[in-house]
């Protein structure tokens, strides 16, 4: 073969070579920037491409039935009244925390009274549901009742209270109560009595005299609580729900929720992944948030996460609610209105 007809083979043989050596250096690049942890473009604040995979995670709730621990004494307990007006009744909870260094046990119906009456007044079981947020309401995050058995350090329960016609000193009948209690006392089935003060109001008021006949307060049994957060516990995120799928009765419904961080400092989850919540506007279902995905979101910056619910069967649900650190101070809540199936 002459020279003239070598040239050009040659001249394609090294072209070839160099080709070669581009894309290997390209998949050197690669390699030692995913070795790194380098974020690549296109990458969002999770080091993905897309959206953070859901997973269905439950949240951990504790023993459901603990071994019985001794009985909570009133120096292991602190109380809090969150007791409101609504159609001329007072009602709502009682909320007891478990201070102490160890468990204990605050089951049954608690032993109500109260200090400083000059009213007549009887104590009865709770009857049917709560128009204060009491038993008949569900929260996916409150552990079961059994779990009273042994009440962890720092958890609480609650008790419910519907108390109606208070007639004190001075009162007149459909109007002025008169001469309120002075306090309402809790006794602790361990021994002692927590004397409680004040409500919301920072006050302890009364319901308005209906009539000359003793005043009633129906109380229901101890049940789990899960308190909201101080301030301190808000969260710097925004939520939005994205990219909803299309709904079917029953079937499975995939949407993507943006947070984003309206702080200007950089946001990382804390050691433990937080709850959320969804729903249709019937019961909530919770799970935990796959955030171990992402190592931090940047100021003003947002991660995407993949989520899944279940469109109630029997329903004829349209708006969808998304709630995350739900008993944080004031939630990072979302909703979008998806119309019916």
């Amino acid at each position: 073969m002459s020279a003239i007809a070598l040239d050009p083979l040659i001249a394609e043989a090294k072209q070839r070579a160099r080709r070669r050596r581009l894309l290997l250096l390209v998949a050197v690049g690669l390699l030692t920037a995913g070795a790194l942890g380098v974020e690549l473009a296109g990458s969002g604040s999770s080091g993905t491409a897309g959206p953070v995979p859901w997973l269905p995670t439950k949240p951990d709730l504790g023993q459901a039935d603990p071994p019985l621990a001794p009985p909570c004494s009133a120096a292991q307990l602190r109380g809090t009244l969150g007791i409101q007006g609504a159609a001329g009744n007072l009602g709502g909870p009682i909320w007891l925390t478990n201070t102490s260094h160890r468990a204990c046990s605050l089951v049954g119906r608690p032993r109500l009274a109260f200090v400083g009456a000059t009213s007549a007044w009887r104590i009865t079981r709770w009857q049917g549901n709560s128009v204060f947020g009491g038993p008949a309401s569900y929260d996916p995050l409150t552990p079961p009742p059994t779990s009273l058995r042994a009440l962890a350090p720092g958890r609480s329960a609650a008790t419910y209270v519907l108390w109606s016609n208070w007639c004190g000193t001075g009162s007149r009948p459909a109007g002025d109560s008169g001469k309120p209690p002075s306090a309402i006392s809790v006794t602790a089935p361990g021994g002692g009595r927590l004397v409680l003060t004040r409500d919301f109001h920072g006050r302890l008021g009364a319901p308005p005299c209906e009539a000359a006949a003793p005043s009633r307060m129906a109380v229901s049994a101890f049940t789990p609580y899960v308190p909201e957060g101080p301030p301190s516990s808000a969260l710097p995120l925004t939520a939005r729900i994205t990219s909803v799928g299309v709904l079917r009765l029953g079937a499975w419904l995939s949407y993507i929720v943006v947070l984003r961080n309206h702080s200007s400092r950089s946001f990382s989850f804390g050691p433990a992944c937080p709850a959320y919540y969804e729903s249709f506007g019937l019961r909530p279902v919770a799970y935990v948030l796959n955030c171990r995905a992402v190592r931090s979101i940047a100021p003003h910056g947002s991660a995407r996460f993949a989520m899944r619910i279940v469109v109630p069967r029997h329903a004829r649900p349209n708006t969808l609610t998304w709630i995350l650190a739900p008993h944080s101070w004031n939630g990072v809540l979302a909703q979008r209105y998806t119309g019916r199936p």
